[in-house]
């Protein structure tokens, strides 16, 4: 067996399984999409946004790597989203626009096998604008954060995203020492706000885009 076949027979259970999950998020009144790779889904999503709207970003390598911004901006859309170079009151001003946009776009850090989304944040205004403000919110996710429970997706969360979050983030937490979560107080901590969308918020349409390619953490 080549390397060629073996890849592609990883990619054809990669997307049974994904299908299985989209089955299961739709059971739960998301609606959900299953597409086959980056450029794929970034080509759906610009579609599906138009031209004319305003889209919040919230911070998210996955949505970094789609390559949105450029194509969205290309249709004339306004990109809302905070820099590292904001100081407190403009990123705190720059959320609140972003939690009203017609679109937002975020990732979870875990989409289970039962269809539950996880998503952890430092600040929690990623986790507000996914549960309740803007007039669509769009959950992008490659297979890497496909899990089978709520266990195993917060065990991924704190010991996957969040170390190579914080190491992304220049943060010093204990856990970028140790390569394994430590449940820290520290001040710079990225793990604050936990988030369950077990079920599709009643009054936020939410679409979640499943990629059958490796995104983000």
């Amino acid at each position: 067996m080549t390397n060629a076949t073996r890849d592609d027979n990883l990619r054809a259970a990669g997307r049974k399984a994904l299908e299985s999950a989209a089955l299961a998020l739709k059971k739960n009144n998301f609606s959900c999409s299953v597409l086959e790779d980056r450029a794929q889904a970034e080509q759906y999503l610009v579609n599906l946004v138009g031209r004319g709207a305003s889209v919040g970003l919230g911070g998210s390598v996955t949505i970094e790597t789609l390559g949105l911004r450029a194509g969205l901006e290309d249709a004339g859309n306004t990109i809302i989203t905070h820099t590292p170079s904001m100081d407190r009151e403009t990123k705190i001003k720059t959320w609140l626009q972003a939690q009203s946009a017609d679109f937002y776009f975020a990732s979870p850090q875990a989409v289970t096998m039962k269809g539950e989304l996880i998503l952890l944040d430092g600040n929690g205004n990623r986790a507000a604008a996914c549960i309740y403000g803007p007039k669509k919110v769009i959950l992008a996710a490659g297979i890497n954060k496909l899990v089978k429970d709520l266990e195993q997706g917060m065990w991924r969360m704190k010991n996957i995203s969040a170390i190579a979050n914080n190491i992304r983030l220049k943060r010093d937490n204990p856990c970028v020492k140790t390569g394994r979560c430590q449940d820290c107080a520290s001040p710079e901590r990225i793990c604050n706000v936990l988030t369950v969308l077990q079920k599709k918020p009643a009054l936020t349409d939410i679409e979640v885009v499943l990629v059958n390619e490796e995104l983000g953490y």
